[in-house]
């Protein structure tokens, strides 16, 4: 990035299962910027029996190797998220959509991307992980810092919360609480968690381990010989067709079994990385084994082989660097870095085991590259500027003309002016996205950035600070610089400073010592936000949802201290319900019944801000002031990072226009990078 005009100092589908031509490996802009994640293989298990027909293309033959059809280009994708087959059926039948669609995961969050008909992503969204914990080790984040990775210790947490389970239904995939669309990807939330079956085939299979290890069949029946963790082993039907008397496939990430009705048919001792790849010995995944015609498909950190189910002895094997891996339709994806190589099994290689290529087929000539202008022309041009930059410095029409980079000066030496531009042929379509200046005169300045086509017209705008963005509201994002900005795939990333957190001075020269990365997913002609981590303090932060704190919130009001308490410290569940105020009142007026009473509603979270050195006095990035100093008694607690909410108390309106319009009460959060609720401060004025 160049320097910063005003800166003071440095500022912190496969194919169908019926495809008949077997295609030389493609050049696939399919690049996925990075996304804090951190490495967990994982996956899901798949049956899958072919039909009929009626256009008499080849079925794929899960017996014999399959030959490699194509490579997709994930080259922006983070090295610790990766592919996995998790279902997205409620039955062990897969579907046409469910095989366009590839899920990658990460540490706290799962990615789900269309494969559309030619290759390319139709959409893609990102999934934050249910019920992660709150406990003193933080969620690791190593995609932020690859060479945090060397110094992991093994015990270390790699997987934050569980992968909510999905499945495809009524032209939407729902996952969690979450649903989305499957013609567009937009995603809502859903009024009510699906009840999906993460593992339809497992919970079909009949074996138990007991507390010892032991495994028993469905008469109870023992298998000598076989002994398993019962707090990490699953099991899966090796095959559609098969029924109460097996075969199963049973793993705890160590051993390796097929089982039947009268005994043990064979078993494997795994290593790590076959456990590691195929997602087995945790049992908050499913794991990414396939059974189909008789056939086990397995992976390991050297390719994926499959196996006969009756006796164990490999079949096939595909040699590839593998990270993860998933088996749709006729299709057999592996992962590694990035790239996600393709195998089809309708075109059958006549050898036992083939190499996969490392990249894409120099044979085939790069596609066309669509031009776009020189950043000499962008500079010169006539250019519709962001809207909410154009309000700040009161730009007159709706483009501006540019010289140099810079616009014509306004009333007051107000002005706009090109920082930076960043082009991107690898984004969903050929865009310029431009880091603009916004001036309107005195001490204050802040960017804005324009996403343009190549007619550099304008398609979308990045402008957090703004009344109408979907970020106002995590944190004051007034007079924050935009430092670096990349478009890869469906991604879009851009990352800012000059953010104001706790500890930071109250006047418009102050330095502002806050970071944040800005991520956005391609969705109906634009990018949507996903996700936003900051950093203060060295501290990396996520806002938690205004929803996960409102649980908090029902759970106080109704007594349910045992909800509440996994969302608050003990010492803000030890003084729920001591006395605040007059001892006389009934009833007696206590955090419980003033700040958390029934009918209470969380309006707005952030991360706390610039706090009156003096008085304590609070003023929410909407607006709105607290009616007590921030924190009462837990203020000397407040570290820069933390998180404050404002309460809305019943049929309270809260108007940010409305100058006598007051939050009475409020909580403190502890930050943490997995956005998890962690009260330890409850506040509320009492007269």
């Amino acid at each position: 990035m160049s320097d910063h005009p005003y800166s003071r100092e440095p500022q912190l589908p496969p194919t169908e299962p019926g495809a008949t031509k077997k295609s030389k490996s493609k050049p696939v802009l399919l690049g996925v910027a990075a996304v804090a994640v951190v490495a967990l293989i994982a996956g899901g298990s798949f049956a899958y029996f072919s039909g009929y027909n009626p256009f008499g293309d080849p079925e794929p033959d899960y017996a014999q190797t399959p030959s490699q059809s194509d490579v997709m280009d994930f080259s922006g994708l983070s090295q610790d998220m990766h592919l996995n087959g998790a279902p997205l059926t409620a039955s062990a039948e897969t579907t046409e959509t469910s095989s366009q669609i590839l899920r990658f995961i990460g540490s706290t969050t799962s990615i789900l991307t269309r494969v559309g008909d030619d290759d390319t992503p139709a959409w893609t969204v990102s999934i934050p992980h249910q019920d992660i914990d709150t406990g003193d080790t933080e969620p690791l984040d190593e995609a932020l810092d690859p060479e945090s990775s060397e110094d992991t210790s093994d015990e270390e947490e790699k997987l934050a919360g569980t992968p909510a389970a999905c499945r495809i239904s009524s032209g939407a995939v729902q996952c969690g609480n979450r649903t989305v669309a499957l013609s567009d990807g937009s995603m809502t939330k859903a009024e009510s968690t699906a009840e999906v079956d993460p593992d339809p085939a497992s919970s079909r299979v009949p074996l138990e381990a007991d507390d010892e290890g032991a495994v028993t069949g469905p008469d109870d029946q023992a298998y000598d010989g076989l002994n398993l963790d019962p707090e990490a082993y699953a099991s899966m039907i090796a095959g559609a067709q098969a029924g109460e008397t097996g075969p199963w496939v049973v793993s705890d990430g160590q051993t390796l079994a097929a089982v039947d009705s009268d005994g043990v048919l064979w078993t494997q001792d795994l290593d790590s990385s076959a456990a590691e790849v195929t997602g087995l010995g945790d049992i908050r995944v499913t794991p990414s084994w396939a059974a189909v015609d008789d056939v086990l498909i397995i992976g390991t950190s050297d390719g994926v082989k499959g196996l006969d189910v009756s006796t164990g002895d490999q079949l096939w094997a595909v040699s590839a660097p593998t990270d993860g891996f998933a088996v749709t339709g006729s299709q057999l994806r592996i992962q590694h870095e990035g790239a996600v190589s393709s195998f089809d099994f309708t075109d059958s290689s006549d050898d036992d085991s083939v190499t996969a290529d490392k990249g894409f087929d120099e044979s085939i000539s790069a596609l066309p590259a669509p031009k776009l202008p020189s950043e000499d022309d962008i500079r010169n041009a006539k250019l519709e500027v962001p809207p909410a930059c154009a309000d700040l410095t009161m730009a007159e029409g709706a483009k501006q003309e540019f010289t140099d980079g810079k616009a014509a000066e306004g009333e007051y030496g107000s002005s706009i002016a090109i920082n930076d531009v960043t082009t991107s042929l690898a984004a969903p379509k050929p865009m310029v996205a431009i880091d603009f200046v916004c001036y309107p005169g005195g001490n204050w300045v802040t960017d804005s950035v324009g996403v343009y086509d190549q007619k550099l017209d304008l398609v979308t705008s990045i402008e957090p600070w703004g009344a109408d963005s979907d970020f106002q509201q995590l944190a004051d994002f007034n007079r924050s610089i935009v430092s670096a900005v990349d478009m890869t795939g469906p991604y879009m990333t851009a990352t800012l400073s000059n953010i104001a957190v706790y500890g930071d001075e109250d006047y418009n020269a102050a330095e502002r010592t806050g970071e944040a990365e800005l991520r956005f997913a391609w969705s109906k002609g634009g990018y949507e936000p996903q996700d936003v981590l900051f950093n203060a303090d060295g501290a990396t932060v996520r806002v938690p949802e205004v929803d996960e704190v409102q649980k908090f919130i029902d759970a106080a009001a109704k007594g349910d201290d045992d909800t509440a308490g996994a969302m608050a410290t003990d010492e803000v569940m030890r003084d729920l319900d001591t006395v605040i105020g007059d001892a006389s009142a009934n009833p007696p007026l206590t955090y419980r019944n003033v700040a958390l009473q029934d009918g209470t509603e969380v309006d707005t979270c952030e991360l706390i801000g610039v706090v009156d050195e003096e008085y304590g006095g609070y003023t929410m990035s909407n607006g709105v002031e607290l009616m007590e100093a921030i924190g009462g008694l837990g203020s000397d607690s407040i570290e820069p990072g933390d998180v404050i909410c404002g309460l809305k108390g019943p049929g309270e309106t809260i108007d940010p226009d409305d100058e006598y319009s007051w939050y009475a009460a409020h909580l403190l959060l502890k930050g943490n990078e997995a956005g998890a609720v962690k009260v330890y401060s409850v506040s509320s004025y009492t007269g």
